[in-house]
């Protein structure tokens, strides 16, 4: 009787498997709207990282939209307004965009060399730009024949990356720009067809090639052949390689509908079939937050949001590589804004700039190494952390600029910079919280933590101590809140940070 209880058991078991398999998702808004934007891996993740890699790196000047700017003669805003002229004394007008690829080598590129160096960053995602703005795409495509399998460096950059990050116990991510190539290179008009928009660059005597040989890198194609392309290339990558993230920059809403709703339902099923669970962003309002994750531009958001979002940092100074321009994101600060976007309930990526040869500048290498060197001693009290009743205290200012281009994002910039040692922030992992106070205070100094004479009032503490020191910690709850006092010797790397691990009855 109980081995026929089992059978009938195990058959019910199969057959809901088997329905669920089938329930596939459908081009349309509500089936996909059944997919679970962030699902718990993301959400633990807290830092990934990319690299901005392209033919743009040959010149090496200004930033990644070279390619628009060196066409550019009008151009009034101050971001990219010297790359014309730049281009004309350098290279002269005859130098076309396209003749930067062969000189574009990669020949000291190593994926397994990049991947050892964001592993130990601490990023638990790691990926590759798979096509910017420009319209070359970086895998081996049959859909479009100027990729970097094909020319340039004759490397299949998503594949090798891929590889190297599914060897360990990390997720896969590519980065899509290309909804914005259809605007990207300068036009004589705009006989596509494409969408109206304060982002078309249309020039009577425009200088961009127009010989049909060029038409899908240079985008001088109809509006109809845009939409198909851009949809063929993310099939490619998904069938091929399924990433466990694919990031979309900004402009995938002037793609057609059909066309959106298309991929996101090609690339749930494929992740369907492969028993995976994936993460698709909107930077904008392209995608629904239904099913996708918000993400800003260097920014964080207000407050404790409910839903899992993401925001993007620059490495370097620029997205891509800029040889008039060596510098780095501070590893302090980074850590600093890690702890700020973590305790809103927020993911940060972070986007390396490589050489055109394939060498990460030895400035980026020393920051990546300087935040890696804090999360593998503090990492407890961001991964897998989820927000505290409150994200923090102090007396930094995190506001909007007016006159920010992405406010209507909602992304805060000013005063991430500035987060300093009065400034606490929380996270919280079971029955632990971690109040992170951004910089080293100074031995034997008192701070006051607040929430835990509001929101947190209830809560009764049993123990108290600073993550990296060995030194009994003061602690006292008061009307006011808990007090903490800082060790007498500084933790290892806590000019970035220090950590107060509270342990709750």
């Amino acid at each position: 009787m109980k081995q026929k209880i089992v059978l009938v058991l195990f058959a019910i078991f199969t057959a809901i498997n088997v329905s669920n398999a089938q329930e596939n998702f459908k081009p349309e808004w509500e089936s996909l709207k059944k997919h679970k934007p962030s699902p718990e891996w993301f959400a633990d993740a807290k830092l990934g990282v990319y690299f901005h890699w392209g033919v743009y790196n040959v010149p090496a000047n200004g930033n990644e939209w070279y390619g628009r700017f060196m066409y550019d003669k009008d151009r009034r805003k101050s971001w990219g307004k010297d790359i014309y002229d730049y281009h004309t004394k350098t290279y002269g007008r005859d130098k076309q965009y396209h003749d930067f690829i062969p000189e574009w080598k990669g020949e000291k590129f190593s994926a397994k060399a990049w991947v050892d160096m964001f592993e130990h960053l601490g990023a638990k995602f790691i990926g590759t730009i798979a096509e910017h703005h420009d319209g070359f795409s970086l895998w081996e495509s049959k859909v479009n024949e100027w990729n970097s399998k094909n020319m340039g460096p004759k490397i299949d950059v998503v594949k090798e990356m891929a590889l190297e990050v599914k060897k360990r116990d990390l997720k896969f991510m590519t980065t899509f720009h290309h909804g914005f190539h259809m605007m990207f290179f300068p036009k004589s008009e705009n006989s596509g067809l494409r969408p109206l928009s304060e982002h078309n660059a249309v020039y009577k005597n425009n200088e961009v090639p127009s010989d049909p040989k060029y038409r899908k890198l240079y985008g001088t194609m109809t509006y109809q052949e845009e939409c198909d392309i851009w949809l063929g290339k993310l099939d490619e990558v998904i069938n091929d390689y399924c990433p466990d993230y694919i990031w979309m920059d900004f402009a995938q809403g002037y793609i057609n509908e059909k066309y959106r709703k298309q991929f996101l339902a090609n690339y749930f099923n494929k992740a369907a079939e492969l028993n995976k669970e994936v993460v698709v962003n909107t930077k904008g309002d392209f995608f629904p937050t239904d099913l996708a994750i918000v993400n800003l531009e260097r920014a964080t958001m207000e407050d404790i949001m409910p839903d899992v979002w993401v925001t993007d940092f620059q490495i370097g100074s620029s997205w891509g590589y800029n040889k008039d321009k060596r510098s780095a994101i501070n590893p302090q600060k980074a850590i600093r804004i890690l702890a700020e976007v973590v305790s809103k309930n927020g993911v940060m990526i972070l986007a390396a700039a490589p050489m055109a040869e394939g060498i990460i500048p030895e400035e980026q290498v020393a920051a990546m190494n300087g935040i890696g060197n804090w999360l593998g001693a503090y990492g407890e009290a961001i991964y897998k952390t989820r927000p505290f009743v409150e994200f923090g205290q102090g007396p930094t200012k995190l506001v909007k600029n007016p006159n920010d281009d992405w406010n209507a994002y909602g992304a805060i910039k000013a005063g991430l910079q500035d987060l300093n040692d009065q400034d606490v922030r929380y996270t919280k992992n079971g029955n632990t919280v971690y109040a992170i106070q951004l910089g080293w205070p100074g031995a034997k100094q008192e701070i006051t933590l607040e929430t835990f004479a509001g929101k947190a009032k209830d809560l009764k503490i049993k123990s108290i101590k600073v993550l990296g020191s060995k030194e009994r910690i003061k602690w006292n709850k008061t009307a006011k809140g808990l007090t903490v006092t800082s060790p007498k010797k500084m933790p290892e790397f806590g000019e970035a940070a220090i950590v107060y691990k509270i342990t709750l009855k």
